[in-house]
């Protein structure tokens, strides 16, 4: 009977030992040790399997993908990589690394573009260890900057302004990405906000002429004539060669009465750019208002000959009309 008692014992020891060993090998907090000592170690294939086990326990274990994104860029699996610190960003509680990591993979893979926002992000989440990263944010600021520009110009006013907020979260004083955000809501129709942009830029950049030219064309919008005019002048105070202010500032004059005034700034507006429609269009509507019709005639038949849009064509060519041969 003793005899019977010691085996049962035993094989209830054994099991509760075996119960014990289980319980370590599935705890997730030992697969994260595991993986840990194993990427230090640089056996990639083992972290990896220990990391995932982590995961598939806890998907929100971020500190879990992080190192998991570690291993994976180790074993040279970057797509994986960066699924993994993308995954740990969307959780609730992110971390700083996650959104670093991300960026200099990014970077490292010809997307610097993608890495401003990623990178914005680990700014907000712990601007300290930004120190580590000034390269990858130089370049990042410049590639966000090229991105916004080019979904501006492809009519993608709200997307750009995303990429200039993350640039200006990287780079508060960017004259440039505080500018061109303005010129984003400025197409988006958002006067308001496009002036407190410009305005800003002026603080940061107060002769800059081609942000007091945009400051001059936002007040044209909201028919606040006398502000545009002064922007427009500051404009070419700061750069004389720049043709836009002059014909802003010649539809100025012409908004408050001006034709003479206007006739001055658009001539020396088409002297700088001959084949700008605008200027030769403004530069008739002005010398018409004058009574100049031959001059008038000229300008227009000038205009005409840069193939306008229709509606433009037809108002000319009624105006035309009106002046006679």
């Amino acid at each position: 009977m003793r005899h019977h008692s010691f085996v049962l014992l035993s094989l209830l020891m054994i099991a509760a030992l075996t119960l014990v060993a289980c319980a370590k090998r599935d705890d997730p907090q030992s697969h994260l040790k595991a993986g840990q000592a194993a990427l230090d170690k640089g056996d990639t294939a083992t972290a990896i399997r220990e990391l995932e086990a982590v995961i598939a326990a806890d998907p929100k274990a971020t500190e879990a993908r992080v190192v998991l994104g570690r291993a994976y860029e180790k074993a040279g699996q970057q797509d994986d990589a960066i699924n993994q610190y993308r995954a740990a960003l969307a959780l609730e509680s992110p971390d700083a690394q996650a959104a670093y990591h991300l960026a200099a993979l990014l970077i490292s893979a010809g997307k610097p573009a993608e890495a401003v926002l990623p990178l914005a992000t680990g700014v907000k989440l712990n601007a300290a260890m930004a120190v580590s990263y000034t390269n990858e944010i130089s370049s990042a600021i410049k590639a966000g900057l090229a991105a916004g520009n080019a979904l501006v110009n492809a009519g993608k006013a709200a997307e750009a302004i995303e990429q200039y907020r993350a640039v200006l979260a990287l780079d508060p004083n960017n004259v440039s990405a505080t500018t061109n955000m303005g010129a984003a809501y400025y197409q988006l129709g958002k006067l308001d906000e496009a002036i407190a942009q410009f305005q800003a830029a002026l603080k940061l950049a107060p002769a800059d002429a081609e942000t007091h030219y945009l400051l001059g064309a936002a007040y044209i919008q909201k028919n606040w004539v006398a502000q545009a005019r002064a922007e427009f002048e500051a404009a070419i105070q700061s750069n004389p060669k720049l043709a836009a202010a002059y014909i802003g500032l010649g539809n100025a004059r012409l908004l408050q009465n001006d034709p003479e005034g206007a006739v001055t700034s658009l001539t020396q507006a088409v002297q700088l750019a001959p084949n700008q429609p605008e200027a030769l269009y403004a530069l008739g509507k002005a010398l018409m208002m004058k009574s100049d019709k031959a001059e008038a005639r000229q300008a227009f038949q000038r205009f005409l000959a840069l193939n306008p849009p229709p509606n433009r064509r037809a108002e000319v060519e009624e105006w035309l009309k009106q002046l006679g041969p």
